[in-house]
């Protein structure tokens, strides 16, 4: 792995310097090939005929946190960020069929993250046909959801689903865009067809979302089974499970990419909740997203809405009302005010982006993400992401960036005790700064 990153690197640097005529413009050898593709060509060259190819991404960022709430990120933090895909690909003429096996490798993220299996799945389909797959792979509402976060430019704002690890979070507050407790690492069967008229359409069944081996499970066996019953029920956690998992979405594009254009699709999410306590019921998983993405020319905007409902929220709601939260005060399951309380939701987020590509290099963005949690009819917790992003692309190898991040977040007391009995360190209100710089290179 250090060995591609650091090829990878100096392939991008030769690029970047023979691309570069001396006034400074785009010399006419602009179309060099990736790092996977210079491989490929290399061993036709020799005469080696290799079903295997790779392709990747890494994505280094240096973060800057300041925020009202003290916390341990506020120092500068170095994230690495890789997807890096093995492909065996074998061609079947007679059925106009291609067969793939993929691996992806994805990196933790921050310093101490480790390298760790993502994906697996073997696939067969034409253009014409569609594509079937079988594996660890994405659902395909996540590979098909249009939000705000789709014309971002930069790390991605609240699109990145990882902006929320950079700061001290208000309890409950961030709810990630799509589905929040949908895994995507369990196994699952695939369907994608191809694009019909503008349209096209997948869809996805997973027997059961912990059935995610050989991956890191995301559902930990807790000691104490009042603890695994609330984590279970807590916006963040993913101790609760869904099973007979159905997700699926339907896009239509339409327009010419040299003028008006456009792209709208709903996205879908269906299954039975599930908690691993007897005698305890969840709401089934129910929740949707509609995108619509236009543009004109060199202009973008994209805008996102997405209820998940009551998904595997608990059906036990708390006996007491709660006012303030009292930081002294020993938090418990038992508590009669911990808990939810009639009206409460899996959460709602709204979203909306702006892009504006400059001499088909530089690429400007702002959005604007809101999520809005209920844990009773009248007691929510919120918060609001304002993003400004840049990214220059060097070649297609890589390119530059550099994103400034608003965040507030805003958690009401039956929240914050919630939190404290679940352990974990919350704060009511919380204003923080984050400034991205990045470089992604693609192998």
């Amino acid at each position: 792995m250090k060995k591609i990153v650091f090829l990878a690197a100096i392939s991008l640097a030769e690029i970047c310097e023979s691309t570069l005529a001396t006034d400074g413009s785009t010399s006419a050898d602009d179309e060099e090939k990736l790092f996977n593709e210079a491989v490929a060509d290399g061993l036709k060259k020799d005469g080696i005929d290799c079903p295997f190819s790779f392709r990747g991404t890494f994505n280094f960022t240096s973060l800057f946190v300041s925020q009202d709430a003290k916390s341990d990120q506020d120092n500068p933090i170095f994230a690495l960020e890789s997807d890096v895909f093995l492909k065996y690909l074998k061609k079947c003429d007679r059925w106009n069929l291609e067969i793939e096996i993929d691996a992806k490798v994805n990196s933790g993220i921050m310093k101490q993250g480790s390298a760790i299996l993502r994906m697996a799945y073997v696939s067969a389909g034409s253009e014409k046909i569609g594509t079937l797959k079988i594996g660890f792979t994405s659902t395909m509402a996540d590979s098909m959801i249009v939000d705000g976060g789709s014309v971002l430019v930069g790390y991605g704002g609240a699109a990145s689903r990882n902006l929320s690890l950079f700061y001290k979070e208000s309890a409950g507050s961030f709810v990630d865009m799509g589905f929040p407790f949908d895994d995507n690492k369990a196994a699952k069967i695939t369907l994608v067809s191809p694009k019909i008229s503008g349209f096209s359409f997948g869809i996805s069944f997973t027997p059961d979302s912990r059935n995610a081996n050989p991956f890191k499970t995301l559902h930990p066996k807790v000691r104490n089974p009042e603890i695994n019953e609330e984590k279970a029920n807590f916006p963040g956690m993913r101790t609760a499970y869904s099973k007979n998992i159905i997700t699926g979405g339907v896009a239509y594009e339409f327009g010419d990419l040299a003028s008006f254009n456009g792209k709208v699709c709903l996205c879908g999410w269906h299954g039975n909740g599930k908690t691993s306590l007897t005698g305890v019921d969840v709401n089934s998983v129910r929740a949707y997203n509609v995108g619509v993405i236009l543009g004109y020319k060199d202009f973008k905007v994209a805008l996102g809405y997405g209820d998940n409902g009551k998904s595997l929220r608990s059906k036990r709601y708390a006996t007491a009302d709660i006012h303030a939260f009292d930081e002294n005060v020993n938090y418990t399951f038992a508590a009669p005010e911990v808990g939810l309380k009639p009206g409460a939701d899996a959460g709602n987020t709204y979203s909306v982006g702006v892009s504006y590509a400059v001499n088909g290099r530089l690429t400007v963005s702002t959005g604007y993400f809101s999520s809005v949690v209920k844990f009773s009819s009248s007691e929510k917790s919120s918060a609001d992401v304002l993003t400004l992003a840049g990214e220059y692309v060097l070649h297609r190898s890589g390119s530059v960036y550099i994103e400034y991040d608003r965040i507030k977040s805003d958690s009401c007391a039956r929240a914050q005790a919630y939190s404290s009995a679940c352990g974990i360190s919350t704060t009511g209100k919380n204003s923080a700064h984050i400034l991205m710089i990045g470089m992604r290179i693609n192998i």
